[in-house]
């Protein structure tokens, strides 16, 4: 049985998850026809699932819809609606409804004003499954409360976020994360709090190297990351998105789009707030040039002699110019295509924030049946109407038309591209790059990793934008990390647009793309198949390699051997469960295994030991080199004690200036007790 799912998942599975987290089955109605159907309305051919919100003309909420009373349109054609169900989360026992708060770094006026909203919020009477967190984006993304009914903490909270003191984010989200973590991980959490606290840890996966360069970059994908998190928690999810404005750039025009289109695949509405207040002429800041924009555009259109202007050229870009300096047109944007609104031009928000706690609690779910024969990958635009008069209708716009194999909670359009590139005979080779799946720690049931891809930007394509002095280029990836059976088990995606000064466009040339994320997997035989784009060349690479994870045995372990690309000494920002760490600094890894003997050159290899406990012998090691399986050089290893987490990190250099050229095969033992491992790395020493 085939199913789309714009509304994240389907309602046989809604049903399903309310059940395993110890909640008794929906006891919402579903209506088709007039008549009650079964919860789980399933059916034998793909359907799509649209939510909805409905209100009269004095804004009160529409309970009582027939399915004979709503049209919902898919890709042009109208389609038959064969079951409504309406989700009503006043009633007992309905499934968990999340709200997240999230907050921008804001200025004094707007956090008063985005304070008060919030309190006004979670101060007034809600669902009684409905639960409330509290998140800022400012140089990471923090959590300052995870989900709770709690007033008085999410009170608390709130002034915090609100007090401008963005110093003590990072020590409270780490103390929240380790808690969620141990109530995950324990063995008393009731199995809807182990829910929650598992969305929340996986909503904060977010890369920070994303938002290094730029702002709106930061949250864009903090955005995307807070969507990511919640697609496998059943029902409609909400985000209360508090800002001054978003100007989106060119370059961050994908991106942004896919913000909406994983909200709506993952069942999660956006409401937006400009915390500005009373605007005067702010969102018009750009109408000078969008009026001299029309003008240039009809002077050209009505001439009929004469050469064009420069100016007249330009119109476009001066009308698109003038469009963006409309901080609160994303705002907008966001909120309507998720089925949801903008809050703005206003210092009292009570009331809107009252319908904001009334929606999360109360919407319909309508089913369809599209008929799509092809799954192209493009996006098909909804809309849903009701034949009564007065109404106003909240619905999601649309979703993209994907098979299922690549169905997911924020499939971004250039995920599509690369996964049928995956699927290509021959793969495409056009784009160089290097993957691998590394250990971190391995363990008897699952073993921590890591996937690495590193893109050299020698070779991708930088487009130079002569009249603005800038250079672009955009390089994106996925990673698929396959069990014995075929079966995707891991899935890992980046976007990364650049744009910068033509002065820097050396330096950025001269750079690597060197992307990281977290794999923990049981052992077992795996495929990591990987894919990359170049979209200003308009090419793709593609590669395919296989590893074993075995499980860890009694004794010493280790991690993998680490190139070294970069050490930061002293790193400010480190998280102490960052596994690539060295006498508090971060190392940067790479999968490149060539070095220049050139003066000064350093051969650095990284790895972390694990002693165990149980053995009374301190570890040792050593290491070999090897050149065509000869043992050419050995040598002790002095190991320090073991840090507050059992980790014994070490970096062990040569100077690559003295080496002669070859490849070498560096081999770490390590032995504690009767115990032993090892680990490998191979290093190209090259004369320049």
């Amino acid at each position: 049985m085939k199913r789309i799912r714009i509304s994240g998942l389907t309602l046989g599975v809604l049903v399903a998850a309310g059940i395993a987290h110890g909640q008794q089955a929906s006891t919402a109605q579903v209506i088709a026809s007039g008549q009650q159907q079964d919860p789980a309305m399933s059916a034998a051919a793909e359907e799509v699932v649209q939510d909805f919100v409905v209100r009269d003309k004095r804004g009160r909420l529409v309970k009582d819809l027939k399915a004979e009373e709503v049209k919902v349109a898919d890709d042009g054609a109208e389609q038959r609606v064969t079951a409504l169900r309406l989700v009503d989360g006043t009633e007992a026992g309905q499934r968990i409804g999340l709200v997240t708060l999230v907050f921008e770094r804001l200025g004094n006026a707007a956090r008063r004003v985005a304070k008060d909203a919030a309190e006004s919020l979670v101060k007034g009477e809600q669902a009684q499954n409905v639960q409330f967190a509290v998140v800022a984006i400012d140089s990471q993304l923090f959590v300052l409360q995870e989900f709770t009914t709690d007033k008085e903490a999410l009170k608390r909270a709130i002034g915090r976020v609100t007090n401008g003191q963005y110093a003590t984010y990072a020590v409270e989200s780490e103390r929240i994360k380790k808690s969620l973590k141990e109530t995950v991980a324990g063995a008393d959490a009731a199995p809807a709090q182990k829910k929650t606290a598992q969305v929340m840890l996986d909503m904060l996966q977010f890369n920070s190297s994303y938002g290094r360069e730029e702002s709106t970059r930061m949250s864009i994908f903090s955005l995307l990351s807070l969507v990511r998190g919640q697609y496998s928690m059943p029902g409609r999810k909400s985000l209360v998105y508090f800002s001054e404005g978003m100007e989106v750039p060119t370059h961050l025009d994908e991106p942004f789009r896919s913000i909406p289109s994983a909200a709506n695949r993952g069942n999660v509405a956006i409401y937006t707030v400009d915390a500005r207040g009373v605007q005067t002429s702010s969102q018009n800041a750009g109408s000078e040039d969008l009026t001299k924009a029309a003008k240039l555009t009809g002077d050209a259109t009505t001439a009929t002699s004469g050469a064009v202007t420069k100016e007249e050229l330009q119109a476009s870009d001066l009308a698109e110019g003038s469009m963006r300096k409309n901080v609160q047109l994303p705002l907008q944007t966001l909120a309507e295509s998720t089925g949801a609104f903008l809050m703005s031009d206003s210092n009292d928000l009570s009331k809107p924030m009252r319908q904001v706690s009334e929606e999360a609690a109360s919407y319909y779910e309508a089913v369809y049946h599209p008929g799509i024969g092809t799954y192209d990958g493009k996006f098909r635009k909804t809309q849903v109407e009701v034949a009564r008069k007065d109404m106003v209708v909240h619905a999601r716009m649309g979703y993209f038309s994907l098979p299922m194999t690549v169905r997911g909670p924020a499939l971004m359009p250039f995920e599509f591209a690369l996964t049928k590139a995956l699927e290509a005979n021959p793969m495409p080779k056009d784009v160089e790059f290097r993957s691998a799946a590394l250990v971190v720690r391995p363990g008897p049931v699952e073993a921590k990793g890591l996937v690495v891809v590193e893109v050299p930007m020698s070779g991708i394509k930088f487009t130079e934008h002569v009249d603005t002095k800038t250079f672009s280029s955009r390089v994106s990836l996925l990673a698929l990390v396959k069990d014995a059976k075929g079966e995707v088990v891991a899935r890992v995606s980046s976007d990364l647009p650049r744009r910068g000064p033509l002065a820097l466009l050396p330096q950025a040339r001269a750079g690597n793309y060197i992307y990281k994320e977290p794999l923990n997997l049981p052992p077992g035989r795996y495929t990591l198949e990987t894919a990359v784009m170049d979209h200003e060349a308009g090419t793709v690479g593609t590669r395919k390699s296989s590893y074993v994870v075995t499980p860890k045995a009694q004794g010493v372990a280790m991690s993998s051997l680490y190139l070294v690309r970069n050490f930061q000494a002293n790193a400010k920002d480190l998280d102490p469960n960052e596994p690539l760490q060295y006498q508090g600094g971060r190392i940067t890894a790479t999968l490149g295994g060539q070095v220049f003997a050139v003066k000064g050159a350093q051969m650095s290899t990284f790895f972390i030991v694990y002693p165990d406990p149980a053995i009374a012998e301190k570890p040792t090691a050593e290491v070999e080199f090897s050149v065509d399986g000869k043992v050419i050089a050995k040598s002790a290893l002095p190991l320090p004690a073991a840090d507050a987490q059992g980790r014994i990190a070490y970096v062990l250099s040569s100077p690559a200036e003295s080496m002669p050229p070859a490849t070498y095969l560096i081999h770490v033992i390590v032995k504690q007790g009767n115990s032993t491992a090892d680990g490998m790395a191979q290093v190209q020493i090259a004369a320049r």
